[in-house]
């Protein structure tokens, strides 16, 4: 009897065995980790010129994850990122070219840095996949101005300032003194929440799909997602022309309150608004510029700091998620911008009078743009690598601080 519990035994373990062997876990193959190959080359008349894609900056980012990894080329213009889990990604390269450097090369005088630029969006990487993706820097002068701090999640709601201490910092990046009037500042409008239905988003990057939008000029239609973005908030420094100069390697400030919050202050109603730990926040009492509406009393006007000519505003202070949801876009224009389609969300279908709209801003004028969030939909278009951003977290408030390779010091 016992040697026949043993055989029964044994066969169950065998069994079991078999049936584990036949149920083991089979892995997609597409998802095993890869070495990521990238090659930067140049465009013709720079390869000709003698320059070299050595020293690029190659960022690699998970377009399902938004994980990011950056590296450096060699001197062949090859960077490689091990270990890489395969799926969809965005590549975007990066090379600056100090302007003594470009024009001795190339014979064509500049007066500033010259940016080299190229970027792919949805290359799918796979073990399979062994052949290097490659990449053609071309020339993209960089911008005079760079958005350098973008200070969004404001401080502590209870100790702190909450939102009220946002603020954007502009960066004179040139060699010669710049004037900051007419320089424009949008907070970029786009998808919020998982629950849009898709016929209103574009398949590929999840975001809005302005060419179904009312309102939208039919002219404009086709490239409406592509040579376009969308400003929710819109504001412009004001000035003659020459009346706010701005040094090399000098910033300016635009507050949503150009208040001591360090300190507190008095709000529009007569009552103190007060902070509890003055080390939570800042001091944005002197200010450049400042947003006021004066619709909260929050909102008080500080008579020594100018206020942005508003454009646009779809909330009632210049303000910023502080989950970090927006985009920021700096750019000059060379016509009214109060002649520019003011265009309402692609879900809304019916005009009334509570519609919001959103200026529809051409690429072309685009000076610099960073992206506050790192996971998808994007609002600035990939093809444009300004929105290329370095994420800085200061607990218990957190701010965006451009790439430094792009700041003169």
């Amino acid at each position: 009897m016992k040697i026949r519990k043993y055989a029964l035994l044994s066969l169950l373990i065998l069994g079991l065995g078999a049936f584990l062997t036949s149920c083991k876990l089979t892995l997609d193959p597409a998802l095993d980790a890869t070495d990521v190959q990238i090659q930067i080359e140049l465009e013709e008349s720079l390869k000709n010129a003698g320059l070299s894609p050595v020293n690029t900056q190659v960022l690699l980012q998970d377009r399902n994850a938004g994980q990011q990894w950056m590296a450096i080329t060699d001197a062949s213009g090859r960077v490689t990122f091990p270990g890489v889990v395969g799926g969809v990604y965005s590549v975007i390269a990066r090379r600056l070219v100090q302007m003594q450097e470009y024009s001795s090369y190339t014979g064509i005088p500049v007066d500033q840095d010259v940016v080299l630029v190229d970027s792919l969006i949805n290359v799918n990487f796979t073990a399979s996949n062994t052949i290097p993706t490659r990449l053609t820097l071309k020339v993209n002068p960089m911008g005079n101005w760079v958005i350098k701090q973008v200070y969004y999640a404001g401080s502590d709601t209870l100790n702190g300032a909450g939102i009220r201490d946002q603020f954007i910092e502009i960066y004179n990046n040139s060699n010669a003194e710049l004037y900051a009037d007419s320089l424009c500042v949008g907070l970029l409008q786009g998808v919020r929440s998982r629950s849009i239905s898709s016929e209103f988003l574009v398949a590929e990057t999840g975001q809005y799909d302005w060419s179904k939008s009312l309102n939208i000029p039919a002219a404009l239609r086709d490239k409406a997602n592509t040579d376009y973005v969308y400003a929710h908030t819109l504001v412009m420094i004001p000035g003659n022309g020459s009346q706010y100069p701005v040094k090399p390697g000098e910033s300016i400030i635009i507050a949503q309150n150009a208040q001591n919050h360090k300190t507190g202050y008095v709000g529009r109603d007569g009552k103190m608004i007060p902070t509890k730990t003055a080390g939570l926040t800042v001091d944005l009492s002197q200010a450049n510029f400042e947003f006021y509406r004066g619709i909260r009393p929050s909102d008080v006007d500080n008579p020594a700091v100018p206020n942005v000519t508003i454009i646009n505003a779809n909330a009632s202070d210049l303000e910023m998620a502080p989950q970090g949801l927006d985009a920021v876009v700096i750019f000059k224009a060379p016509q009214n911008l109060l002649e520019w389609p003011r265009i309402p969300l692609p879900t809304v279908q019916t005009i009334t009078v509570n519609t919001l709209y959103n200026f529809q801003i051409p690429t072309t004028y685009l000076i610099d743009g960073v992206e506050l969030q790192l996971r998808q939909p994007k609002r600035i278009p990939e093809r444009y690598p300004s929105a290329w951003m370095l994420l800085i977290s200061t607990f218990p408030a957190e701010r965006i601080l451009h790439n430094p390779l792009f700041e003169k010091r």
